[in-house]
């Protein structure tokens, strides 16, 4: 089938389509982030019981450090999830099988020089010199460190295997598998913990998990299409220069991210003690519910904006961008209103009063939070056709300013925790006007368009 009878009829199908597939992806989505809010929620009380407020502060700072491996596949299975969803919205296939077989070989080099790097650097590596340990003896935080680092690189084959889903179809079962998984790990976590298991224990049934999940994605989708299988035999090093500038820009917004998530509590670590990490972490977990409610909306709308650029359908995807955005902007507005009214409460109430919170601190990280929700819609239209190079290198080099920033003014300021929240503020406020312009002449560029 060729790209032009692949239009004809995408231009032909009604609109109430693309609402059906919305509604469905966005109803996953609510699942997703459901998930995903419950069981920071849940946790936070049930770890603070059977390990106590030291332990877990270790827990966070161990669990923080492999996250800055997320970008380790350096973006090519976010970026393989637009070209291969456009490819097969065009007709393509045999294209979107190049890409799925030769990032699956280039992500097994990257998750085998990542693992042997960790097994011969974290036997030199002492651990207790940058972070106060507690009762976690040394042995026992470099095994969660490894055991952690490998649940993410096994995550990465998770994001290949959703690749496959949202580009034949099922965006729907790609979060909802993804948001199991995410489930189960927090359950495991919990139960770890009650049935008396140390950090350790958790982390080792945390992989159990994601190689169980693994192997059931894989095979769910290997019943849908059989077509798209792993191997390599249509691998291409081509392809993979193809994708090599959108996908480090993925790598560099996952940078970002972690930069900006994990790095404050880091800093804490260092210059704190452990239950500032605490304090600052909750804070920053209920800030964050109004990030976690935008991003139902961006990844729901994001399959449908590469859908829509793969079948030419370019004044729909205009509309599409406006709709998100306004939508966006007025969930920002109740979600700061909302929280500075009650978030103090909520904290009290959720941790059984074992944090407390300062009422200028939790502000000024909804703000942040505000900002970014507003200029993460702002990037997701781009990020769906690849078109985000320029954002995603503004963020990452904005994001190691304001951690520096984070870091100095912590270390001269009495109240640390608003020390290190308040160049976040900064750095979203940022973003969000650089967004806006790069968003701006491209969405009317492609609104233009002749369908």
């Amino acid at each position: 089938m060729n790209r032009a009878t692949t239009s004809s009829r995408g231009s032909a199908e009604p609109a109430q389509s693309s609402f059906r597939r919305l509604a469905s992806t966005f109803g996953a989505q609510i699942y997703s982030q459901a998930v995903t809010v419950g069981i920071q929620l849940a946790l936070v009380p049930v770890l603070l019981h059977y390990w106590g407020a030291e332990r877990y502060g270790v827990w966070l700072l161990l669990s923080a450090i492999p996250i800055y491996l997320t970008f380790a596949d350096f973006g090519f299975t976010m970026a393989a999830k637009n070209v291969m969803t456009i490819k097969v919205a065009g007709g393509d296939r045999s294209g979107a099988l190049v890409t799925y077989q030769s990032i699956f070989m280039l992500l097994n080099v990257v998750v085998a020089a990542i693992l042997v790097i960790l097994l011969l650097a974290l036997p030199v590596i002492r651990v207790s010199t940058v972070f106060s340990l507690g009762p976690v003896s040394e042995g026992a935080a470099k095994t969660v460190l490894f055991l952690l680092a490998a649940n993410v690189l096994l995550t990465q084959y998770l994001l290949l295997f959703a690749s496959g889903l949202r580009c034949i179809g099922k965006p729907t079962e790609e979060v909802v598998w993804a948001a199991s998984a995410r489930l189960m790990e927090g359950a495991v976590t919990a139960a770890a913990a009650a049935l008396g298991g140390d950090i350790l224990a958790a982390a080792l049934a945390i992989v159990v998990n994601r190689v169980a999940f693994n192997l059931a994605t894989w095979t769910r989708l290997r019943f849908l299409e059989r077509w798209l299988a792993l191997g390599q035999r249509h691998a291409s090093l081509d392809e993979a220069r193809t994708l090599f500038h959108p996908s480090v820009s993925f790598m560099l917004v996952s940078i970002g991210q972690a930069l900006t998530i994990q790095g404050p509590v880091l800093i804490l670590g260092a210059i704190g003690s452990p239950m500032q990490v605490v304090i600052f972490s909750t804070a920053r977990t209920l800030a964050r519910l109004g990030t976690s409610a935008i991003n139902m909306i961006n990844f729901a709308f994001t399959p449908e904006y590469s859908r829509l650029f793969g079948m030419r359908k370019f004044q729909e995807f205009a509309k599409l961008v406006r709709f998100h955005l306004w939508t966006t902007l007025a969930l920002a507005a109740i979600y700061v209103v909302t929280l500075s009214l009650t978030g103090q409460w909520i904290i009290a109430f959720w941790t059984v009063g074992k944090v407390s919170v300062d009422q200028t601190t939790f502000v000024i990280l909804l703000v942040a939070v505000a900002a970014e929700m507003i200029w993460s819609a702002e990037l997701m239209p781009l990020a769906s056709i690849n078109r985000h190079v320029a954002l995603s290198r503004a963020f990452s080099a904005l994001s190691i300013v304001a951690l520096g920033s984070c870091y100095l003014s912590g270390q001269h300021y009495d109240d640390s925790l608003i020390a290190v929240a308040t160049p976040l503020v900064a750095l979203h406020v940022l973003m969000t006007i650089v967004s806006g312009f790069r968003l701006w002449p491209i969405s009317r560029s492609i609104g233009a368009r002749v369908s």
